[in-house]
């Protein structure tokens, strides 16, 4: 019965691991933030392990004075009107500001999620593949935000399910359409990444259309932070969409769509539904990413790019796993099973620190695991620390 989704059967499957995890206290935290990853409950202090700010920027004073500077001068949280009749000059100035950040075109949306319900469905439509409706292919991995949009796309044009990095299966599907769009993350959520530079030749070989989602890419690499795949790509093509999240590594609010000057603005905001809502992201939210994309056209990002670079470097020598070596902050340390993987990150907690137990449907049923996410501003000590308490719950 099930053709895109199996919202049932993965609720099922995977309710008795989060009613498990709860029980064992790792899910539902009340804590409050002291400050660089370090947290405190009613219980204990403890450092998050598993928070997305990649580059320590979430609590940055430029950025929290943005925030809060953006709300003193324009005297109003939220502007409650469709940004398609009226919008605030601040919105206009982010969007500029970005645009000219990363050489490209930018919209900002309420998440990353609404940036790929906006996308997803002009996609499928046909709007950026010159009218004709492309072959959707999504590949397996594909985050849940993403994944979500199968039956709207459907609606429009066939969508099919590619196993996880199979540029094999893709370029089959490119050899016998004479349009295709394929759907990926740039990094995933559970650690690896996509095939950019390969991805990249598909395109130039058939004319493929990528849309990836860069929520947890940019910002940790490449000039300006322009992040994974626009540094491996060198830039964007006229073939090539991103959504991305600003509250990750960007340190701000919301999310954006990266675009060229092939795609119509006019279209984007017209017809991507919530791009023309009146939820948006609101003048404080707007204020932090207008003080973080200060802070990305400065030397600044590049230190904090080399102290998360030298964090990664030290967790790989001191805890190897199968994504050694990629650079990248996100890492899943297996465990034997979920029981394992619930049982080790309340030994962490015990032990002051915060992990993620992930089990099916986050991750397949044979692979559960602990995920970490490493930061730039997680100090040294506490690294150590760290690895040696992950070494003693396996």
């Amino acid at each position: 019965m099930n053709s895109y989704s199996n919202i049932q059967k993965i609720s099922a499957a995977g309710d008795p691991f989060w009613d498990r995890t709860e029980e064992a206290g790792m899910s539902g935290i009340i804590a409050k933030h002291l400050g660089n990853g370090l947290m405190a409950s009613s219980e204990k202090e403890f450092i998050n392990m598993c928070s997305y700010s990649y580059l320590g920027l979430d609590s940055n004073p430029k950025i929290v004075e943005g925030s809060m500077a953006a709300l003193r001068n324009t005297g109003v949280l939220n502007s409650s009107t469709s940004r398609v009749r009226i919008k605030l000059p601040l919105l206009e100035e982010v969007e500029s500001s970005l645009s000219d950040l990363f050489s490209l075109n930018v919209l900002t949306t309420s998440s990353c999620a609404s940036a790929a319900s906006a996308v997803l469905p002009l996609l499928a439509a046909g709007f950026f593949t010159e009218g004709k409706s492309p072959l959707m292919v999504f590949d397996r991995a594909a985050h849940f935000c993403l994944s979500l949009m199968k039956p709207v796309c459907a609606d429009e044009t066939q969508v099919v399910t590619a196993p996880h990095n199979d540029l094999d299966f893709l370029e089959e599907c490119c050899r016998k359409n004479s349009r295709v769009a394929y759907v990926a993350d740039g990094v995933y959520s559970t650690g690896g990444i996509a095939k950019i530079k390969e991805l990249t030749a598909l395109q130039d070989r058939y004319g493929l259309f990528v849309l990836y989602d860069e929520a947890h890419g940019l910002s940790i690499r490449g000039r300006n932070g322009r992040g994974v795949v626009l540094e491996t790509m060198g830039g964007l093509n006229a073939q090539t969409m991103i959504v991305t999240s600003l509250n990750k590594g960007f340190g701000g609010s919301g999310g954006a769509i990266f675009f060229d000057n092939t795609i119509k603005r006019s279209s984007l905001l017209r017809f991507g539904g919530p791009l023309s809502w009146s939820q948006r992201i609101n003048t404080a939210g707007l204020g932090a990413i207008l003080a973080s994309a200060q802070i990305h056209a400065t030397d600044e990002i590049n230190i904090l790019q080399k102290r998360l670079a030298g964090n990664i470097k030290n967790f790989d020598e001191l805890i190897p796993t199968a994504a050694v070596g990629d650079g990248l902050p996100i890492r899943l340390i297996p465990m034997v099973d979920e029981g394992h993987a619930i049982s080790a990150a309340a030994n962490l907690m015990s032990q002051g620190f915060y992990t993620s137990p992930l089990f099916y449907p986050v991750v397949p049923k044979s692979m559960p695991g602990l995920r970490i996410m490493l930061r730039a501003n997680l100090e040294e000590a506490d690294l150590v620390r760290f690895c040696a308490a992950v070494r003693s719950v396996f």
